[in-house]
């Protein structure tokens, strides 16, 4: 059976245990338990299906350097085997690789418990190969794409096919005319919206000269008798 430092909210204690019948590493853990808000920023982990007889598995991918985890000697590549029940406390909650990842990771941030248990298999089982195998890593994924895009296209001279002229493209088809566009006016030929406004310019002040001329002794100067 697996023996359990006991429980302590300052200091972190690593148990190494394994079956009695087999004394391998291969069953060995290490058993941790850690101030809650420690062990919230000491691990990181992911999740892979290693292959179709053992499933999806959670492993450790980084751990906090001068950390009590790495002291304890927990390093990249070991699987989660369990933790401390978010719900439940003084219970351990056994990971069989139907859960999500995320449902981890809460339940190791938002646990209320003042320590917080994580056991891990103290072998190396999960290597970069078998997640590069699971996963193709970024930068093969980056190849593959620049690959793509460095593959010629034919353009349509090349097939024989003539590139249409470029249409302007107007957000408010009814605002357009003949003589308008949009909010100016452009007439037709001569007329457009500097010629009218030139036409108004002059045309009023001599329409307003041409009335006074024709009106005086009418409509204004006459004599008073």
């Amino acid at each position: 059976a697996a023996l359990r430092a006991p429980r302590s909210k300052r200091a972190a204690r690593a148990v190494r245990s394994r079956a009695a019948e087999v004394d391998t590493l291969e069953n060995a853990t290490i058993d941790l338990i850690l101030p809650t808000d420690e062990a919230r920023v000491s691990f990181q982990f992911d999740k892979i299906v290693v292959n179709d007889q053992e499933g999806p598995v959670i492993f450790v991918t980084g751990v906090a350097l001068g950390s009590a985890a790495e002291a304890a000697g927990v390093v990249p590549g070991q699987r989660l085997v369990a933790l401390s029940d978010p719900v439940n406390d003084g219970d351990l909650w056994f990971l069989d690789g139907t859960e999500r990842l995320a449902f981890v990771l809460d339940a190791i941030r938002s646990t209320r418990q003042y320590s917080c248990t994580l056991i891990f298999e103290s072998e190396v089982s999960i290597t970069k190969e078998m997640v590069d195998r699971a996963r193709p890593p970024p930068k093969e994924e980056k190849e593959q794409g620049a690959q793509k895009q460095q593959t010629p296209r034919a353009t349509p001279e090349q097939l024989g096919f003539e590139r249409p002229p470029p249409v302007e493209r107007r957000e408010r088809e009814d605002l357009y005319s003949d003589k308008w566009a949009g909010d100016e006016y452009v007439g037709d030929g001569f007329w457009n919206e500097l010629t009218v406004g030139i036409a108004i310019f002059v045309a009023v002040p001599g329409i307003i000269t041409l009335v006074a001329t024709l009106g005086r002794g009418t409509l204004w100067d006459k004599p008073m008798f």
